[in-house]
């Protein structure tokens, strides 16, 4: 595996660690007070992040994945919050819009989208729907040259700043889940389209997650993203890309860690030496670089492979299982290192930890994706 990165990308990922250095100086203060600066997301539109994945005729750059991930895993070492919807303009909803809208869809969404002026929000999940797409229960029915939809969404991020909506939804009652899915583009604010109370968690999210529900919601028919009953396609297809950013955030949140166990072992006296010389401690950080140089190599060679045209699905659920695994042992190793003082809010490594956790659980949770691994294995 070549782990060299091209001159040109090797260019933007250290202008992004540069640009990260840089904005990790806000992070104590959000951390007090649950406020994202605004200069966060203002140095991200400025130098075009938004627009990375989209084509340059609607403003964007449309980097390829390897210049993706490079440059994600590089702002992996950020707090989540001050990149939510920059993490959704690199993903599976600007991936379906740029593949598969309308000129015109295209034209109103993806410049706004690209200049940062657009916050998005994908809405699949269901309270009886996450991995299991074929229980989905919202309906989107034809009706007066539109479409009627009703149902309920639920862990939806972003929902409460979003200007658009990526909507799921069952089109077809009789179709198999794969002809029986479409997905439709509704703006915020449509009448019938209701945003719940947030939903606290642990880390990632800046107010939480939310319910949306849909009473009658009335769309037009240039709503409709696509082709009819296509969705569940679409889906999948942007959904492993989706997964090689993940993956590319926990080896950035995990190569993080890493640095500050590093730092601290070196710094941090224990029984009249530094915490370095003791050689478990070695032993311990020795398994994270391990793992995370490794992580680091088989996310790169999958980023190489979908540039080229190939089948990413089982590659891309490899890397992203691996990655954010081995992220989350190098982050709970730093926390061990750290001792208490790990579990103190306000420290890095903390928040790291809170963070961590939920990449093995969206974008197909780490038990769903060795499925998937299973059936390529068997079905070859």
């Amino acid at each position: 595996m070549e782990s060299k990165l091209p001159e040109e990308i090797e260019q933007m990922r250290l202008a992004t660690r540069t640009l990260v250095d840089d904005l990790l100086r806000h992070e104590a203060l959000f951390q007090r007070t649950n406020i994202v600066p605004p200069e966060v997301g203002q140095a991200f539109s400025r130098l075009g992040y938004y627009g990375m994945r989209i084509p340059e005729t609607h403003g964007g750059t449309a980097l390829g994945m390897l210049a993706t991930v490079a440059v994600v895993h590089e702002l992996g070492r950020l707090p989540p919050q001050f990149w939510s919807f920059l993490r959704v303009a690199l993903g599976p909803s600007s991936k379906a819009l740029v593949l598969h809208g309308t000129p015109a869809q295209q034209a109103r969404w993806l410049p706004v989208i690209a200049q940062g002026e657009c916050g998005v929000a994908l809405v699949l999940t269901e309270p009886e729907a996450g991995s299991d797409l074929s229980a989905m229960r919202t309906r989107a029915v034809r009706e007066g040259g539109g479409w009627v939809l009703n149902g309920a969404k639920t862990f939806i991020s972003n929902a409460d700043l979003a200007q658009l909506f990526v909507v799921f939804a069952r089109t077809s009652t009789t179709a198999r889940l794969k002809g029986g899915l479409s997905a439709f583009l509704i703006p915020a604010g449509t009448p019938g389209l209701h945003v719940g109370p947030p939903m606290p968690t642990m880390g990632t999210t800046l107010n939480g997650l939310f319910e949306l529900s849909f009473d009658h919601c009335r769309i037009d028919a240039d709503a409709l993203l696509g082709e009819e009953g296509m969705g569940f396609d679409y889906a999948m297809e942007s959904l492993n890309e989706g997964r090689l950013n993940v993956a590319a955030m926990a080896i950035g949140m995990g190569r993080y860690a890493l640095d500050l166990a590093l730092a601290h072992a070196k710094t941090r006296q224990t029984f009249g030496k530094p915490l370095a010389t003791h050689q478990t401690v070695q032993h311990m950080l020795a398994n994270a670089a391990i793992e995370l140089h490794a992580g680091w190599l088989m996310l790169l060679d999958a980023a190489r492979a979908v540039d080229a045209g190939a089948d990413a699905a089982a590659r891309s659920a490899m890397v992203k299982v691996y990655c954010t695994e081995a992220a989350g042992r190098a982050v709970d190793m730093a926390v061990q290192l750290f001792g208490a003082a790990g579990y103190t809010r306000g420290l890095p490594v903390e928040r790291l930890y809170r963070d961590v956790r939920v990449l093995r659980i969206y974008e197909g949770a780490s038990e769903v994706l060795r499925n998937v691994i299973a059936r390529k294995l068997l079905s070859d």
